[in-house]
């Protein structure tokens, strides 16, 4: 065999020969996301000075500054600018299709027309990912 086998990026795998065979094994490259960082930090004492998300047309559906702005208020809006169904297949809450305020701390939201189950503040950032 005469051919020439180049492979780039060779620093990018550990190598090692099995039985004569040359295996090379991708270096598991471990990079945080913003999730992951998020996800390390408490946010149950926290306070939003301000908030701006924009839909895909670049209009504005949340906006808060210098009011009391929650991540569940944020959440609600969020979920209020998004079909039922992509909520329901997206969702780490619990919702119910019926009006269940109160019950097992569920929230009725007459806007979204469905109950959904309360989450502290670093669930509720977490879902707003």
């Amino acid at each position: 065999m005469s051919e020439i086998i180049r492979i780039p990026n060779i620093l990018n795998y550990t190598q090692e020969i099995i039985n004569g065979d040359l295996i090379l094994t991708p270096k598991i490259k471990i990079i945080l996301s913003e999730y992951e960082l998020l996800n390390n930090h408490q946010f149950g004492n926290s306070t939003i000075l301000e908030c701006s998300i924009k839909n895909n047309e670049n209009e504005e559906i949340i906006s808060g500054k210098g009011s009391v702005i929650s991540y569940a208020s944020i959440l609600k809006d969020i979920w209020v600018s998004m079909p039922t169904q992509l909520i329901l297949q997206n969702t780490t809450f619990n919702f119910k299709l019926t009006n269940e305020n109160g019950n097992k701390g569920y929230i009725w939201s007459s806007k979204l027309g469905m109950s959904y189950q309360g989450k502290n503040a670093d669930e509720s950032i977490i879902e707003i990912i």
